[in-house]
């Protein structure tokens, strides 16, 4: 498998975007100054500039860096760097360009071929089962990373589980990263990068790099070693293959995939002060209304996780403000990738430890079976147990205090035979006292 190189392409494969700059003509890109009012152009954010053109600003125009612009430009000065061999020809030479006026480029760039949901599936096309795993929406937030917020730096870290029995289902979802990613990001690169961390050292190297501001977006994986303790480089969504069983049906970059991702990674959605205090005091609820067996534990979910994840899904579906309704699908995904990886990380795995699991191991799929008011049931039998210090909660208790609720005696009933039933929590004394089920650390 031989990885696209952005730099390296001659005829493609290249985004919509591209192909449009490209076309306009030689003094259209993006800007990057090199020194006081002089700068040169590049035809992609994510291509270092053509250093061959260099354009020189006169005092009563201003730009900034990484405008997207047309230039008129005046007759070129050719600054001649060598000689052909034996001759008075220019071997290397640069262009210096005067710049007579600058027109801003504000159109709406070419869109991806690929919709979302075509977008997605060829994530996991080698993986059959993939989407029930949900590991089409954790490639895809990796892959579409998310920009520096008020809340914290761009990129979005994930741990990996391995529960599928097989032998090297890490080594193929790595290699399933790969193959769509180019080979730029998949090393130090100062727009975006995506790491794998599979020892101490690698966290360190890359939490160096972040700290230092060297990196705007750094996407992360905990592969095959469970995060290291005091999780110096935080979580926002798990990747767990639980299910999914890796059939390659194809090996090669797809064109589409790669420019998908560009595109998605050109986009800086914008988060207004309102969407910051809204994310701000979502976040515990979220929990509670994910797990309630975990809400107020330490799962070492980052503050900003929410955040993280609804801007992604702006660079999903191609928007530039995060609004309530990518907040909103942002707690739809976060809660359907949650519950497993919860379970794996309070009861089943410990900091350094493999991420490859044995088939003894299950988590708490149950949850989609239950009934509209299981949760809320589940939830107080917890609260109950963990917060009051009951060692058992009543059902003459539960009827109380769930009645402000407005739910019922029969409900109630129904759901604690249900919760029973799925083995969330255990019964005595003829069904009248329960508590939630215990399960402990290897």
């Amino acid at each position: 498998m031989a990885q696209v190189s952005l730099r390296s392409r001659v005829a493609g494969p290249w985004a919509g975007f591209e192909r449009r700059i490209i076309a306009a003509g030689p003094h259209v890109g993006w800007v990057r100054f090199s020194g006081s009012r002089r700068f040169n152009l590049r035809k992609s954010p994510f291509l270092p500039p053509d250093l061959d053109r260099t354009y020189h600003l006169p005092d009563d125009i201003i730009l900034d860096d990484e405008e997207l612009v047309e230039l008129d430009v005046g007759t070129p000065m050719r600054r001649i760097s060598s000689l052909e061999r034996r001759t008075t020809y220019a071997k290397e030479f640069e262009e210096h360009y005067p710049v007579d006026a600058v027109r801003r480029i504000t159109a709406e760039m070419p869109r991806p071929y690929l919709d979302q949901d075509d977008f997605l599936y060829r994530l996991v096309v080698n993986w059959r089962g993939g989407e029930n795993d949900h590991l089409d929406k954790a490639l895809a937030l990796q892959m579409l990373s998310c920009p520096r917020t008020p809340l914290g730096p761009g990129g979005i870290g994930t741990q990996s589980f391995d529960m599928t029995g097989e032998a090297k289902a890490l080594d193929h979802l790595k290699r399933t990263l790969g193959m769509h990613l180019p080979v730029e990001f998949s090393r130090p690169n100062g727009r975006f990068e995506l790491n794998f961390l599979s020892a101490r050292d690698d966290v360190s190297a890359l939490r160096k790099r972040i700290a230092a501001g060297q990196v705007e977006e750094a996407s992360y994986n905990y592969l095959k070693m469970v995060d290291p303790s005091h999780h110096p480089l935080p979580q926002h969504v798990p990747t767990i293959l639980y299910n999914a069983r890796y059939v390659p049906r194809s090996v090669e970059p797809d064109p589409d995939v790669l420019e998908y991702q560009l595109y998605g990674l050109m986009l800086r959605p914008v988060v207004s002060e309102a969407m910051i205090r809204q994310i701000e005091s979502t976040m515990n609820d979220i929990l509670e209304e994910s797990d309630p067996a975990y809400a107020g534990y330490n799962v070492p979910f980052d503050q900003d996780a929410l955040a993280k994840i609804a801007m992604a899904l702006c660079r999903l579906h191609q928007k530039d403000h995060l609004n309530e309704g990518m907040l909103d699908r942002s707690k739809e995904w976060f809660k359907d990738m949650y519950r497993q990886f919860a379970d794996l990380r309070l009861h089943y795995s410990r900091p350094g430890g493999s991420t490859r699991l044995g088939p003894e191991v299950s988590t708490s799929y149950a949850y989609y079976a239950l009934g509209p008011h299981d949760n809320e049931v589940l939830r107080e039998v917890h609260r109950g147990v963990n917060e009051v210090g009951l060692d058992y909660v009543s059902y003459a208790g539960l009827k109380k205090a769930l009645r402000p609720k407005k739910i019922t005696a029969a409900q109630v009933r129904d759901s604690l035979q249900r919760l029973t039933s799925n083995g969330l929590i255990v019964s005595k004394e003829n069904d009248n006292l329960f508590r939630p089920v215990r399960r402990f650390n290897k």
